[in-house]
């Protein structure tokens, strides 16, 4: 009997610690309307939004989180996962390192345009006050990151 407690008690605690591992993953992002409501909630908190705004907001949120999409980076390609598994990373010709750079550069400067964009939108929306904390808060958001990347790089 006390075996058999043992064993549903194991598995128990192992069925969770697999379930924890699975929603720690992060595989997938929630689909873009998902994002745009989650991006508008935590603005409109964060600024102090009233209605009008919150509504115009989450239609620019929309839009910029569907321009941005959701584009798999180096860590997402079916190669670089394959090549993983085998430890060992792919070979490239120059063409083909060329290609990817270009391909990178494209997508940056799109990205670029679509946070201008954004931007634009924002100030339209927002009040002069609540765009200065917006950006205020970005610029710090930048700067914090910057000094990670730093820090990671002399690690």
């Amino acid at each position: 009997m006390k075996k058999i407690v043992l064993m549903l008690v194991a598995a128990f605690f192992m069925g969770g610690a697999v379930m924890a591992q699975h929603a720690r993953r992060g595989d997938k992002m929630p689909d873009p309307k998902v994002r745009a409501e989650r991006m508008t909630e935590r603005m409109a908190k964060e600024y102090s939004l009233d209605d009008n705004q919150k509504k115009q907001l989450l239609e620019a949120n929309l839009a910029f989180v569907e321009k941005m999409g959701n584009w798999p980076g180096k860590h997402h390609r079916k190669e670089n996962r394959v090549a993983k598994k085998e430890g060992k990373r792919p070979q490239l010709t120059d063409e083909q390192r060329a290609e990817r750079k270009a391909e990178i550069e494209k997508r940056h400067e799109e990205m670029k345009a679509a946070r201008t964009d954004y931007d634009a939108q924002l100030q339209k929306i927002m009040t002069k006050e609540q765009y200065a904390t917006y950006s205020k808060k970005m610029q710090e958001r930048k700067t914090k990151m910057e000094s990670k990347r730093k820090e990671a790089a002399k690690a």
